[in-house]
């Protein structure tokens, strides 16, 4: 059952590992809801708050009504998204309240109206034992070909898609053993013989959609590159990594990450770059649900705009790690993929494999995760594009309406994609 991702210590540590490591890659401006590291619910920014154009006076006038809350007013750092969304950095607070508290107190005291300010939430990192999107360390594979296998298209366009992620490695264009992947570019995420965690991400997630639509033009736009972020990104850089990917005039942006937020509220950052931006375009964003066996919205899967995507096993059923209800519209295969992959040496950062040690030398992996069962879905909706000139949400509404219904006793009702991708 999908609950049973939550039992045990090594949960618990995983997380804690997970959030030491976070911290220390983006130097300490990291915090969290909750006492103990491994029961938080959102990780945000210590000193920003995001707030809607029109909004931003009466967050202003909030602050100013609450004597001795802050000891300077707020300074408007920001104004993203031609200026629909602004981000303030918090002076110190006069009682030492973390921003997540300076909200409740505002609400609290009527002054502002609940979810018209957020933190600025770290996309990446799932909640209550958890994990980061991939639900496992990548592992090493003797198998030569990919899973899902590599497809032949013989007709129809190409179409372009945005791999939004870690980067990309661009030795697996031009590798003999990966050819579905040549022609596909992006962000160099620059890896050494020494493999650092998340390395490889993109490429992976780019080798599923191409193998699935191999009529593709696929540019990875990293968000971590260099291993900066420890595989994160604030929700208000990551709407401008978004505005970089639609200058590639995608149809279809996968985005294997996500995030819980303060009171389980949509994202400020994401909502407003959908309806200044993505709602215009002939375009659909498809999200991994996350790896949290919860129900609780992780978004951006959670929205209604976005094609949120959960984790099957290869029996069909929903993979213990996944998550489920708002944020999982449809499940496709996410359990024990294979695909391309960087050369060297992974150590484990994280319980209970921390410190094995893999050598990676096939140019492939085994790697588990909504993660990657997202662009199986990603690629079924760029085929539809490419063999019908369907428009991109025409083509995923038909990619969801072949799916079935079928019922797993852990989650209840479900939508499968079959055979194959199942």
């Amino acid at each position: 059952m999908a609950g049973d991702w939550k039992i045990g210590s090594d949960q618990r540590r995983r997380t804690t590992d997970q959030l030491r490591q976070f911290r220390r890659a983006n130097d300490g401006a990291v915090a969290w809801d909750t006492e103990a590291p491994a029961d938080f619910t959102f990780l945000y920014h210590p000193d920003r708050v995001l707030v809607r154009a029109e909004h931003a006076d009466e967050f202003e006038e909030a602050v100013s009504r609450i004597d001795g809350l802050l000891k300077d007013a707020p300074q408007r750092e920001a104004a993203l998204l031609d200026g629909a969304l602004l981000r303030y950095t918090l002076p110190p607070r006069a009682r030492g309240e973390s921003v997540a508290e300076v909200l409740d107190l505002l609400e609290s005291e009527g002054a502002l109206t609940p979810g018209r300010v957020s933190p600025d939430h770290w996309v990446h990192v799932s909640p209550q034992g958890g994990s980061l999107c991939p639900a496992i360390e990548p592992l090493e594979t003797g198998l030569t070909k990919p899973w899902p296998a590599d497809s032949w298209q013989e007709r129809g366009d190409e179409v372009s898609v945005v791999v939004v992620d870690t980067g990309w490695h661009p030795p697996a264009g031009s590798d003999l053993r990966t050819p579905w992947l040549k022609g596909v570019e992006g962000d160099d995420e620059h890896n050494g013989p020494d493999l650092r965690q998340y390395a490889g991400h993109g490429t992976f997630i780019a080798g599923v959609v191409r193998c699935i639509a191999p009529r593709t033009s696929i540019f990875v736009e990293g968000f971590a590159v260099d291993g900066l972020g420890g595989g994160g990104v604030l929700e208000s850089d990551l709407v401008i990594q978004l505005e970089e990917a639609l200058k590639h005039e995608p149809r279809v942006i996968n985005l294997s990450a996500g995030c819980r937020t303060r009171q389980d509220l949509p994202p400020i950052a994401l909502d407003v770059f959908h309806t200044t931006r993505l709602r215009r375009r002939d375009c659909v964003l498809v999200a991994a649900a996350g790896n949290d066996s919860t129900s609780a919205p992780f978004w951006p899967a959670a929205f209604d705009w976005a094609v949120g995507v959960g984790s099957l096993d290869r029996d069909g059923r929903v993979s213990a790690y996944s998550n489920f209800g708002v944020s999982a519209d449809v499940y496709a295969l996410g359990r024990n993929l294979v695909n391309a992959f960087p050369d060297g040496t992974f150590v484990c950062r994280e319980t209970p494999d921390k410190d094995d040690v893999r050598v990676f030398s096939t140019g492939m992996a085994r790697w588990s995760g909504t993660s990657f069962a997202a662009p199986v879905v990603a690629g079924l909706i760029a085929l539809e594009i490419s063999l019908n000139g369907s428009s991109a949400r025409d083509a995923a509404d038909a990619v969801l309406a072949r799916s079935v219904y079928d019922s797993d006793p852990g989650v209840g009702p479900i939508q499968v994609l079959g055979p194959p991708y199942s």
